[in-house]
């Protein structure tokens, strides 16, 4: 089982190093966002700059990313369902959703 700091710290290392290396300084971890689920924990984020000017054009496109318990690839929760559900859905086996 992963802990919350170590969610919160792998969150972070896939964010500066894999996904915005650029902007690794801008980025925000906001670990009181932390939330457990079955699946493994969801962290969300945000960067400096739209922390400081409040300008959603500064904003992450998406905020909440995923750090599996089973060890599995840290990566972002999809923009299409809500994060407590796709966690659900992990949990469960259900995910990817089986279309017709």
């Amino acid at each position: 089982m992963v802990t919350k700091d170590e969610a919160v710290t792998s969150a972070a290392e896939f964010l500066k190093k894999t996904v915005h290396p650029d902007r690794a300084k801008s980025v925000v971890m906001l670990p009181e966002t932390a939330n457990e689920f079955t699946y493994g924990w969801t962290v969300r984020f945000d960067f400096k700059e739209h922390i400081e000017t409040g300008d959603p054009m500064h904003a992450p496109f998406t905020s909440v990313v995923v750090v599996p318990h089973d060890g599995s690839p840290v990566d972002f929760a999809p923009t299409q369902v809500p994060a407590a559900e796709y966690m659900a859905l992990q949990a469960s086996g259900n995910w990817p959703p089986r279309k017709g």
